[in-house]
């Protein structure tokens, strides 16, 4: 296992993460907070209750983004789910870590994107 997926691992129940994304018009970097879950050594999920905003429309135009949770920083390729398995997969992990999602999923709300980051290694500080 390499050092930053010990870091990683470590780092499950941290209540949200940092994407940067690059603007899709501008090229400058765009930072918000989000939820996400680990799922596997280089697979994390994020998820969206509006596919319109500006990070999913960035992860669209240009998929590299920097994950940063508790000044862990982390390169990846980010990727909107579009196989039904895959999404209910990531879905009842967004909803098994985080209250929120999982009473939303009781009132049959889902959200309108789900992502997989695909990991490849840490980012510069």
């Amino acid at each position: 296992m390499i050092h930053w997926q010990k870091k990683l691992e470590g780092l499950r129940h941290v209540g949200s993460c940092r994407i940067t994304t690059r603007g899709r018009k501008t090229g400058r970097p765009h930072t918000v907070t989000i939820w996400f879950v680990v799922a596997e050594e280089r697979l994390i999920y994020l998820g969206t209750l509006q596919m319109g905003r500006d990070w999913p429309k960035n992860v669209a135009a240009n998929p590299e983004v920097v994950l940063e949770i508790n000044g862990l920083r982390l390169l990846g390729n980010a990727r909107l789910i579009t196989d039904e398995s895959k999404r209910v997969r990531a879905e009842s992990a967004l909803s098994a870590k985080y209250w929120g999602v999982w009473i939303s999923s009781w009132l049959g709300l889902r959200p309108q994107g789900v992502f997989e980051v695909e990991v490849s290694g840490e980012a510069a500080p």
